[in-house]
């Protein structure tokens, strides 16, 4: 073990050195940690089990244009890949190959290709996967059709998921197509499969609680409505039948027992995404504080006749100076009546005027995201109604940070969000029954952070330390509510990242003001931006 150790320093250091060399970013996670992840994994497998891990598909823009590359948080977490057309194989107990020779993991990769590479970039393959990412067994991803495994002898085989829409590339004989492909033909795949059944399956079982079992009831109706394999799949039927913990519990195991099983892939690898390692918060802290300081350089610029998009804008461009590759999710820049739409995306009002702006926007930071939300008067000043709003969800989340400790049900917090914004409802004379406050608020208020926004984890659970959540509660009053019309069109949430701890959380997001009175505090700060004008077009 001590030989493997040295092994897997030194790599780290080659490729830290290498990175330098390439004025790269040299602050990667390791390989050792991606490594120890990989074992970490291993470890919850049940006997005689096999982990496939595919990367995530290119996906088309326009044309012959694609997106930008994300890649699959799953694969990135257990092994530091970031390319598409690749997948990982990791077993429970060694495997014997040809020779005798054992091994405990594959990984197939996109094969180098000068001709492709001088379009798209740089690929690792074969050699540089195993020198820069500590991988011993390594191939080109076209020769895992013909490479001596039998999949389906497992007892159970662990995916996160076997896309249905992902189109064969002729051009490349071994593309995600090919993989999945190849990985069907060894799995012995049931012909009658259904993917979107098994990810609907695997989605429920790690959001599956009493607090939310309504509303995936509702979901789950909606997708079996058009979907004959779906009103015919065992499982989902006995979950509709779920009442209480009890139920949801037999309902897991029960979809854990799959011998083609996403759900319980996505059980064990969210068990160990949901804790944040050392390796973890370090860039999880770096990913709240570039989105903080973002927020806080935005309170000071921002202005009566912006744009949402220049907003937006504005916070985009600190992350990049920051450091930050691309935001966690779309950024939501929604001024006036546009702060009442909760996922609104459009960020298209040329003018938010002197109204309130809602900014949900975070940085994403190799890999982890951020989530930060801050309500802004364009003014620097907020009115008499949109400070009482405000003071409110403030006051809501304030009551919520003291049970972010470990123990706390997190079931617990929505109710606390709930209580408070109730009560300080029925105190403004905007409703008159405590049981009308879904009108207004009608979301959770956290959700788990890191690899994805809505990171993977239990939610029928209590917190545990290392833990990264959101607190979020939030008021929406949209035109036309039964209300006076003096509160009509005030949106505000107020947003921030926690890290769970023993006896108290640790507030990462604490360089953007929260206090109505900080805020208005920090628009009287000079911003550099405010000096950056288009010059006359000749």
């Amino acid at each position: 073990m001590k030989q493997l150790a040295l092994i897997i320093t030194f790599l780290a250091t080659l490729t830290t050195n290498t990175k330098a060399q390439e004025n790269l970013p040299t602050d990667y996670l390791t390989p050792a940690f991606h490594a120890g992840r990989r074992e970490a994994l291993r470890a919850l497998m049940p006997p005689h089990s096999v982990a496939v891990i595919f990367a995530y598909p290119t996906r088309t823009f326009s044309n012959d244009v694609t997106y930008p590359y994300h890649p699959s948080p799953d694969l990135y977490y257990l092994s530091g890949y970031k390319e598409p057309q690749a997948v990982l194989l990791i077993f429970k107990e060694p495997q014997t190959g040809a020779g005798g020779a054992t091994y405990n993991e594959l990984f197939f990769v996109q094969q180098r290709d000068p001709q492709q590479e001088q379009w798209t970039g740089r690929r690792l393959g074969v050699e540089k996967t195993k020198s820069e990412l500590g991988f011993k067994n390594v191939y080109n991803g076209s020769e895992l059709a013909n490479f001596p495994v039998d999949l389906s002898s497992f007892d159970h085989i662990l995916f996160s998921g076997i896309p249905d829409d992902v189109h064969d590339d002729a051009s490349d004989a071994a593309d995600l197509y090919d993989l999945l492909q190849a990985f069907k033909k060894k799995a012995g795949i049931p012909a009658d499969y259904d993917p979107g059944a098994d990810q609907l399956l695997g989605f429920l079982a790690q959001r599956a609680s009493v607090q939310y079992l309504p509303r995936l009831i509702t979901l789950v109706n909606q997708q079996r409505a058009n979907n004959e394999k779906m009103r015919s799949n065992p499982l989902l039927t006995q979950f509709l039948n779920c009442k209480d913990s009890t139920d949801i519990a037999a309902f897991k195991a029960n979809a854990a027992a799959v011998k083609w099983n996403s759900s319980l892939f996505g059980q064990l690898i969210g068990s160990l995404r949901v804790i944040k390692t050392p390796e973890e918060m370090g860039m999880m802290r770096k990913t709240v504080s570039i989105s903080s300081i973002a927020h806080a350089e935005v309170m000071k610029a921002i202005r009566p006749g912006m744009s949402e998009a220049e907003l937006q804008g504005l916070q985009e461009y600190v992350h990049k100076k920051l450091g930050a590759e691309y935001v966690g999710y779309p950024s939501i820049v929604g001024g006036g009546a546009n702060g009442c739409i909760l996922h609104y995306e459009e960020n298209a009002r040329t003018n938010v005027g002197r109204d309130l702006v809602l900014m949900d926007i975070g940085a994403e930071y190799h890999g982890y995201s951020a989530d930060v939300t801050r309500t802004v008067p364009t003014t620097g000043k907020f009115s008499p109604e949109q400070k009482a709003v405000y003071d409110l969800v403030y006051e809501a989340q304030e009551a919520i940070f003291p049970l972010c400790h470990e123990g706390t049900p997190f079931r617990d917090l929505n109710k606390k969000a709930i209580d408070v914004l109730a009560d300080g409802l029925v105190k403004l004379g905007i409703i008159k029954d405590r049981a009308q406050v879904s009108l207004y608020y009608p979301h959770g208020c956290s959700h788990y952070l890191g690899l994805d926004v809505h990171d993977m984890g239990e939610y029928d659970q209590s917190l545990k330390e290392n833990m990264v959540i959101t607190v979020e509660p939030g008021l929406y009053i949209p035109a036309g509510s039964p209300c006076d019309k003096k509160w009509w069109d005030i949106g505000v949430r107020i947003e921030d990242d926690v890290r769970i701890g023993k006896e108290k959380c640790d507030l990462l997001s604490w360089q953007a003001p929260r206090r109505s009175a900080d805020v208005e505090k920090m628009h009287t700060q000079k911003s550099a931006i405010n000096d950056l004008v288009l010059p006359p077009v000749k």
